[in-house]
């Protein structure tokens, strides 16, 4: 073998590679039972701060403490778990995104049985 054929067979087998890296299906995340609780307690903070469904108009209310404490109780959640959670999605967005598609959806479905 002479050195251009092994220039090209490696340029090949580099190209099939970076192919069969592209064809590899994207990580779903499935959100854990902590998740969901998160999912639940920041759906719910949006909706209680105004945040609107689809169409509806914008009026902000901040929550006061008592509202937050009384989510975090809703929830099951902790301060100290809420501050968990908000680091970890920090360090892995893929897995914030699919919690932020579930908020939305959350919203999305109590903004409508609400009308």
């Amino acid at each position: 073998m002479t050195l251009r054929d092994i220039f090209r067979a490696s340029f090949f087998c580099l190209v099939l590679g970076f192919i069969l890296l592209g064809c590899t299906e994207k990580k779903s995340f499935t959100l854990d039972k902590d998740d969901i609780r998160f999912v639940g307690f920041y759906s719910d903070y949006l909706l209680l701060s105004g945040v609107p469904g689809e169409k509806d108009t914008v009026v902000l209310n901040a929550p006061n403490s008592d509202d937050i404490n009384a989510l975090l109780v809703r929830h099951a959640l902790t301060r100290e778990s809420l501050n968990r959670k908000t680091e970890a999605y920090k360090q892995n967005p893929e897995l914030w995104r699919e919690v932020l598609l579930q908020i939305r959806e959350n919203i999305r479905k109590k903004s409508a049985a609400g009308q």
